[in-house]
């Protein structure tokens, strides 16, 4: 990974095309995108566990077994896939990111490994363009915002997924769970229409709904071996635990179809901004201090 000189907390200001931003921002452990003030993507050590716990889980949901091909839907600073090369350098993975800046950003800034390829496409239409494509893993990790889009929580969705992956292949995706669990239930009925085996990785707090947090969804034709992903989960800060028993969270709920224009849900999280607004305010006192004593 590449650092650029500059003091931990200075911050870049990211522009999308859709007109919001983001804030890249020098952690000491590395590189972060800041969205609403929630952290969406991390960069730091790629000998080190990844720092988001979402990573860390979806990186448990592929597996013990390399696999020789994989698609990533949607990038941010590729966390995910810089944690797949570091651990099975013989992967070819494809990234695909709508967003030019957030393309642009990664090539310049933070240079691709072996084996990674980016496009700058819609995600969606990139599915539906490659079935039979038979990548041995996709993963879905795309918000806009905090939430993801409606064209990535569907029934089309998920069948143009299974269309691109070998038969023994695996789906994960980045989701969302508590404290209103409807979305979760539609999204999990959704998976078991398409695929045979489906799985979840959560925090019995999100589950039970004392929180909102996230969901790790793990979806394939064959069967999935949880005590891989379960050893792999061993001992994270996370806590997150694999569920596979999951008739009585669907229980009946329907699946979700692109009619629906379904987004996940608002995360209920608390207002931080005038916590953040107070560690701005520090931060440009102490730069005009810094810049009176010079």
């Amino acid at each position: 990974m590449s650092t650029p000189p500059g003091p931990a907390g200075s911050r870049e200001r990211i522009d999308f095309s859709d007109g919001s931003t983001a804030d890249l921002v020098l952690k000491p452990d590395g590189w972060a995108i800041v969205i609403d003030g929630v952290a969406q993507s991390h960069l730091g050590d790629p000998a080190q566990p990844p720092k988001l716990a979402s990573i860390r889980w979806m990186l448990a949901a592929l597996g013990d077994q390399a696999p020789r091909s994989a698609a990533h839907l949607g990038g941010a600073l590729l966390a995910l896939p810089r944690a797949v090369a570091h651990r099975w350098p013989s992967t070819t993975q494809t990234v695909v990111e709508l967003e030019p800046a957030l393309v642009e950003l990664t090539k310049t800034r933070f240079p691709l490994p072996a084996g990674i390829t980016m496009e700058t496409a819609d995600a969606r239409s990139w599915l539906e363009a490659h079935p039979g494509s038979e990548h041995d893993a996709i993963v879905i990790d795309i918000f806009a915002g905090n939430r993801i889009p409606p064209a990535f929580t569907s029934l089309e969705c998920m069948t143009a997924a299974r269309s691109a992956l070998r038969e023994e292949g695996r789906l994960v995706l980045n989701s969302v769970a508590g404290p209103e669990l409807l979305f979760t239930r539609r999204e999990l009925a959704t998976l078991r229409t398409v695929f045979e085996h489906v799985a979840m990785i959560v925090q019995g707090s999100a589950l039970a709904g004392a929180r909102f947090g996230n969901a790790t969804l793990i979806a394939s034709a064959c069967p999935i071996d949880g005590e891989v992903i379960r050893s792999a989960l061993a001992g994270d800060p996370s806590k997150g635990a694999l569920v596979t028993d999951l008739d009585p969270i669907i229980d009946g709920a329907s699946p979700i179809s692109d009619a629906d224009q379904l987004w996940s849900p608002e995360p209920n999280l608390p207002d931080a901004s005038a916590a953040l607004r107070l560690l701005e305010q520090t931060r440009q006192a102490v730069d005009a201090l810094r810049s009176a004593s010079e």
